[in-house]
């Protein structure tokens, strides 16, 4: 069976198909089962490409067309590879020039994703594979390396410290990840209710300068309240590495069903691929995490207030001239307008 995030292994079981009978018809080694579905590695003569197949049972009335496809791969109705009767075959094929090593990571990450599925639902297993699989898509579109930047690295870091911080106030979980909108270019990080949250990350001892993005990302007229949550975090040998910190938040997710495939697919968006996660070495610990408004005195460019020959904007702000306000969401929770709407 195929450990947990291997893509390795997975190339392994193809490179070992290819050597086997050229008769037509599929070559299949099993990866992983469990009570719902099937996962086998699989080529088929006389195409002979690399294959990923899922049999899922029960989940045939919600399989639909078109099935995604695109960025080095395509997913397809197969036909049945063994005889179990209500069994649903999808195929997840490499085309033709896809890289290999990239369609073994998706390949890898969708085996982790049903092995850890505790559903017993055809339907809904069918479904979190879909989200998983487009939202490979949006990663590979991207044209993502599957090793975050340091930059982008810390970047992260402050926005699951903020996601935690959420957590913690009583959102529950589903809803404080579907809110997390940033990895899939939102105007701003979190869209918690009217209001919104931009999240800035230094690992700076002293100051706050942030890099703004647009016009747009501090105008307060599109959503309010608006907040900056500024977070500072000090290297240290004793602290945690984003990997770690992914682990412990994936893990208070659990108990509600479907949260845990839900913010995995956010990370993916974010360009997280957990199988990498050896690549990042770097400890920090948490410093400082702090709530700005964003209101009518705070100083910032919009397009209310520059030139209309002015079509775009990135500047650098010092947000040490923002006022701080709270120092946990659950002090400003109640001016979001949701809190009935989370109970």
């Amino acid at each position: 069976m195929l450990r947990r995030n291997d893509p390795g292994h997975l190339v392994a079981a193809w490179r070992a198909l290819a050597e086997g009978s050229a008769e037509r018809g599929w070559r299949v080694i099993e990866i992983a089962r469990t009570t719902i579905c099937v996962v086998q590695a699989g080529r088929r003569a006389p195409e002979n490409d690399e294959v990923l197949l899922f049999g899922i049972d029960g989940a045939g009335a919600v399989v639909s067309a078109p099935l995604p496809r695109g960025q080095g791969f395509t997913l397809t109705r197969a036909d049945a590879v063994d005889s179990s009767p209500g069994r649903t075959w999808l195929a997840l094929t490499r085309l033709p020039g896809g890289h290999l090593e990239m369609f073994s990571l998706m390949a890898s990450d969708l085996v982790s994703l049903l092995v850890e599925s505790s559903s017993s639902d055809g339907t809904m297993v069918y479904s979190s594979l879909m989200s998983r699989i487009r939202a490979w898509q949006d990663f590979m579109k991207k044209d993502r390396a599957g090793v975050l930047s340091a930059e982008e690295e810390l970047g992260l870091c402050g926005e699951l410290l903020v996601m935690r911080d959420i957590l913690e106030s009583g959102v529950p979980a589903t809803a404080a990840i579907e809110c997390w909108v940033g990895p899939e270019d939102g105007l701003q990080d979190f869209v918690p209710g009217t209001g919104a949250i931009e999240v800035k990350t230094t690992i700076a001892p002293a100051g706050f300068f942030a890099d703004i993005s647009s016009l747009e990302q501090l105008d307060h007229s599109f959503r309010s309240p608006l907040h900056v949550a500024t977070v500072r975090l000090k290297p240290s040998s004793d602290g945690w590495t984003l990997p770690e910190l992914r682990d412990r938040i994936l893990e208070s997710v659990r108990k509600e069903a479907g949260a845990a495939s839900l913010l995995e697919s956010r990370l993916l968006s974010a360009g997280y691929v957990d199988a990498n996660r050896g690549q990042y070495s770097r400890r920090f610990v948490l410093s400082e995490l702090a709530y700005r408004l964003v209101d009518e005195t705070a100083p910032r460019l919009t397009r209310a207030n520059v030139h209309v020959a002015v079509q775009r904007a990135r500047y650098t702000l010092d947000l040490d001239a923002f006022r701080i306000v709270a120092g946990s969401f659950r002090d400003i929770a109640d001016d979001f307008g949701v809190k009935e709407a989370w109970n």
